[in-house]
C-alpha cells in the first residue's frame, strides 16, 4: 500500500498558486504598460494633427489678409466717389462689410493659433479702459454704420494693468457678437465699473438672448448655436473662445448669460488691478 504525502502535495499546490499569481500580476502590468503606450501614441497623434491644423489655418489666414485689405481699401475709395443715394453705394458698402467680416475672422484665427501655441505674450501696461472701449466701439461702428452703441463709463478714473490691444479685441469680439444677434433697432450697451480690486466690463444687448442648450457651450471652440434664428448673421465660433483665452491670460474671468432685467444677453469680464496673471494653456 502506497502512502501519499499530503504535506508535499499541499506545498506543490501552494507553489503553483504563487506561480499563477505571479503570472497574473505580470500580465496585468504588461497590459497597463500597453495601455499607457497606446495612450501616449494617441496623444502624440492628436498633437500632430492639432499642429498641422494650426499651421494650415495660419498659412491660409496670412494669404487672405493682403487681398482682403486691398478689397476693403478699394471699396472704401469707390464709396467716397459715389453718391450715397446711388444704388451702387449700397453695393460697395456690402462689399466692404463682407471683406471686413472676413478680415476679422482671419485675425481671430491668427490670434487663436498664436494663443494656443503660447506665442502671444501678455504685455501689461497701465491703461485707461475708456480709451480701449472707445477704440473697439469706433471699429464696430465703422463696420456697421447703421448701428449706434451706447457707452457707460464711471466718473471715477482709474488705470488698469492690461494688454490694451488684446483687451480691445475682446471688446470688439463681444460687440460684434451682439451685432450678429440683434436687429438695428435693438440697443447694444458696453459699460465699465470698478470694485475695490477689479475692473468689470459688460456688453449687453436686447436681442434674442442665449438658448438654454447653448449656455454651457458658449466658449467652446468652433461651437455655433443650433437654435439661432434664420436672420442671425454667420459665424464659426472663434470670437468667444479668443475672449476667454485672453481674459484668463490676464488673470480675469468671463461669463455669458441672459439678462434678468429684460430680453437679451449679457457678457461680463473682469480684470484684476494686480499684476498677477494665470499661465496660458
Amino acid at each position: 500500500m502506497v502512502k501519499i504525502d499530503k504535506t508535499v502535495g499541499a506545498e506543490q499546490l501552494q507553489e503553483k498558486k504563487k506561480l499563477l499569481h505571479s503570472v497574473l500580476e505580470n500580465i496585468s502590468m504588461a497590459m497597463d504598460r500597453i495601455e499607457v503606450t497606446i495612450e501616449r501614441v494617441r496623444d502624440r497623434e492628436n498633437m500632430q494633427r492639432e499642429r498641422e491644423r494650426a499651421n494650415l489655418l495660419r498659412a491660409i489666414s496670412h494669404d487672405l489678409r493682403t487681398p482682403l485689405s486691398g478689397i476693403m481699401g478699394t471699396s472704401e475709395i469707390l464709396m467716397d466717389m459715389t453718391d450715397k443715394e446711388d444704388r451702387r453705394h449700397e453695393l460697395l458698402q456690402g462689399i466692404y462689410q463682407d471683406a471686413d467680416w472676413l478680415k476679422s475672422l482671419v485675425e481671430n484665427i491668427l490670434s487663436l493659433t498664436r494663443l494656443q501655441d503660447g506665442k502671444i505674450v501678455i504685455h501689461k501696461e497701465m491703461e485707461a479702459i475708456e480709451e480701449v472701449i472707445g477704440c473697439a466701439v469706433a471699429h464696430v461702428e465703422r463696420s456697421f454704420p447703421e448701428r449706434e452703441i451706447q457707452v457707460e463709463i464711471p466718473e471715477e478714473f482709474r488705470l488698469v494693468p492690461m494688454d490694451a490691444k488684446l483687451i480691445e479685441q475682446v471688446i470688439t469680439n463681444l460687440l460684434d457678437n451682439a451685432v450678429k444677434h440683434t436687429r438695428p433697432q435693438e440697443a447694444i450697451t458696453v459699460s465699465a465699473n470698478y470694485t475695490e480690486d477689479t475692473l468689470l466690463v459688460s456688453v449687453r444687448d436686447e436681442g434674442e438672448g442665449i438658448a438654454e442648450a447653448d449656455v454651457s457651450n458658449l466658449f467652446k471652440i468652433f461651437y455655433t448655436s443650433k437654435t439661432r434664428s434664420a436672420d442671425v448673421k454667420r459665424g464659426i465660433g472663434l470670437g468667444l473662445t479668443i475672449c476667454e483665452t485672453v481674459v484668463n491670460a490676464h488673470g480675469g474671468t468671463i461669463t455669458g448669460r441672459n439678462r434678468t432685467d429684460r430680453k437679451g444677453a449679457e457678457f461680463i469680464f473682469t480684470l484684476p488691478f494686480t499684476e498677477g496673471e494665470r499661465e496660458m494653456v
